[in-house]
């Protein structure tokens, strides 16, 4: 029979690891919240972190506590678009570190081809791509970096900030601790950069949405709120990049409702969390329901087949 052990057994080396990693690491300490700043924990150090709860961390407990749960041991999942936009962050903000975390196979990759599978299970543990996806990757990070910001390009932002910084701080409400890992932290900006299927304003906030970025931009807000000591952070700018031709790149600001909707979706990950710690229980979505329909999913006959010329849109 399978011994069964607990979350916080179960995840007692990954703590472990997270905590060494942190004290090798020299911290600015911030203004309140106990905050600090780390300008350069290696991300798997970062990610590896199980006590302080990250936007990305907390977006399960969005649909349950159980989902929440079974994130923490989940295998991080990979796909092209995925690894795309890990390779344009590299480019932008890391490039030092293309040598060593990424490996570039000669030609065109192809999932039928036995060479081409041999060098994906020989570099396993860096990000692998071919040849063609690197030069796409590298005319996309080129438009980013020319495309202007305030009248000047944003690769002038880019080298006048800290890129990939960690901030850890406590939430003062619940007095539970929290972190982030800004792209770029700008004396006066925040950026993150965002490769996506959608550039204008009204299709991207749709994406923004659905994936928690207004958490995220409310989330990192509080944080650099809490290191500067200030009530007013600076404004939080996507950089997004359209992975598809013509490749538009634009700058979305969040705006004021975009960052209430943030702190709203925070207070109740937080309180979720609170409560579910404290009586150690984490339901999952199991329930009896009536299903209903909105007006606008109602089905109407289709009458075009008949030759019918009124279609109502």
């Amino acid at each position: 029979m399978d011994q069964w052990i607990s979350l916080d057994e179960a995840l007692k080396d990954v703590r472990a690891f997270a905590e060494m990693g942190l004290t090798a690491y020299e911290g600015r300490v911030g203004k309140v919240n106990e905050s600090v700043m780390f300008p350069n924990l290696p991300a798997h150090i970062y990610h590896a972190d199980r006590d302080a709860l990250s936007c990305s961390m907390l977006k399960p407990l969005l649909i349950s506590p159980a989902h929440f749960q079974t994130s923490l041991l989940a295998a991080n999942s990979s796909s092209s678009a995925k690894d795309f936009g890990s390779l344009i962050h590299l480019l932008l903000l890391e490039p030092e570190l293309i040598n060593t975390e990424v490996a570039v196979y000669p030609g065109v990759g192809s999932g039928r081809d036995r060479e081409y599978k041999t060098f994906l299970a020989n570099n396993s543990h860096r990000l692998a791509i071919d040849e063609p996806t690197l030069a796409s990757a590298r005319r996309l990070v080129q438009k980013v970096a020319s495309t202007l910001f305030r009248g000047r390009p944003i690769t002038h932002f880019i080298e006048e900030s800290i890129t990939e910084c960690s901030v850890y701080f406590t939430e003062p409400v619940t007095g539970l601790r929290l972190r982030v890992r800004f792209d770029a932290y700008h004396p006066d900006f925040s950026f993150d950069l965002k490769t996506t299927r959608h550039a204008t304003a009204s299709a991207f906030a749709r994406d923004a949405i659905e994936f928690g970025y207004d958490l995220q931009a409310y989330m990192y807000s509080l944080a650099r709120a809490a290191f500067e000591g200030t009530e007013k952070p600076v404004p939080f700018v996507f950089i997004t990049a359209e992975t598809s031709a013509p490749n538009s790149v634009c700058l979305h600001t969040a705006g004021s409702t975009f960052l209430e909707n943030g702190a709203a979706k925070l207070r109740e990950c937080l309180a979720t969390f609170k409560a579910c710690t404290t009586v150690a229980h984490w339901p999952d979505l199991s329930c009896q329901t009536t299903l209903e329909i909105n007006h606008w999913q109602q089905f109407v006959p289709g009458q075009e087949w008949r030759g019918d010329s009124a279609v109502e849109g």
